[in-house]
């Protein structure tokens, strides 16, 4: 009989047969048993193994490319120009008040200056200022969408000395807290891109100089090179600005080059005339 009339011979089986009927352990033999006894054997059998002893001259471990930390963005820099003014409101918002500055305005149509007000809302990060005071702010220093000045210090107290006050912060002070802040939302991308907590002080080990404090930040830094991250619009800059210098370059050298062509050309034309003269100044002679 061929193969095919045996499946056909078959199919009435196969139709009248239930999945129900046909279970599991009927046809295979169960394998729990022996898989319960692999796992129990090979748990029993297998025994601590010590870890490797770390040295100050073991290198550090490779870590895969998924694992590694990416550059962070650089600290970015402004500019800042000091004003002075009055402080005219306190207490309304946390660690913020409203500076009234005087300054003139200069009016082209009638080409004269005018005494005009502006208000300012200006950072006070340890509430040291009083309504009254006299104090000197810079601008460069944004802290939300409608502050970006911060005060200084203070030139003329009201009511309240400042021997009773806590100190203004300094512009090194202010420096130093934005770079720790950098550094811990840095850390806390990186370990949320990672899917674990990120231990600069580790990755760094082999890195730090004995006797040498670093912070955070300076880790950050010494575990990059100083790279920086750069974003896709300023990668497309910096790649424009660096063609742009490229193609002047080449055109310095062009100009350059057809320079020298041309005084090389022309000096040859000088000594042909120079020879030519000779030759017809010894022929008078002759």
């Amino acid at each position: 009989m061929g193969p095919s009339h045996l499946l056909r011979a078959a199919l009435p089986i196969r139709s009248i047969a239930s999945p129900l009927t046909l279970a599991r352990s009927t046809i295979l033999p169960s394998t729990h048993a022996i898989a319960q006894s692999l796992r129990y054997a090979s748990t029993e059998s297998a025994e601590p193994v010590p870890p490797n002893p770390v040295s100050p001259t073991t290198p550090p471990p490779k870590l895969s490319s998924s694992k590694k930390l990416q550059p962070p963005a650089a600290l970015r820099t402004y500019a800042y120009s000091l004003k002075t003014g009055t402080v005219v409101s306190v207490g309304r918002m946390e660690r913020t008040v409203t500076v009234s500055h005087r300054h003139n305005v200069w009016d082209k149509h009638i080409r004269k200056f005018y005494p005009q007000e502006t208000n300012f809302l200006v950072s006070d990060p340890r509430n040291s200022l009083r309504e009254g005071d006299v104090i000197e702010f810079s601008s460069g220093m944004p802290k939300s969408r409608h502050v970006s000045h911060v005060v200084e210090r203070i030139i003329t107290p009201f009511a309240t000395p400042i021997q009773d006050r806590p100190a203004v912060m300094s512009r090194a002070e202010r420096e130093v807290e934005r770079e720790q802040q950098w550094a811990a939302k840095y850390l806390r991308r990186e370990s949320r891109r990672l899917g674990e907590e990120v231990d600069i002080q580790k990755r760094t080990q082999h890195l730090r100089k004995k006797g040498v404090e670093y912070s955070d930040a300076d880790l950050i830094r010494l575990y990059h090179g100083g790279k920086a991250r750069v974003g896709r619009i300023k990668g497309l800059v910096e790649k424009r600005a660096a063609e742009l210098q490229e193609s002047e370059n080449l055109e310095e050298q062009r100009k350059y080059e057809d320079w020298l062509r041309r005084k090389s050309l022309w000096e040859f034309h000088e000594a042909a005339r120079e020879q030519a003269r000779r030759l017809e100044e010894a022929r008078q002679e002759s």
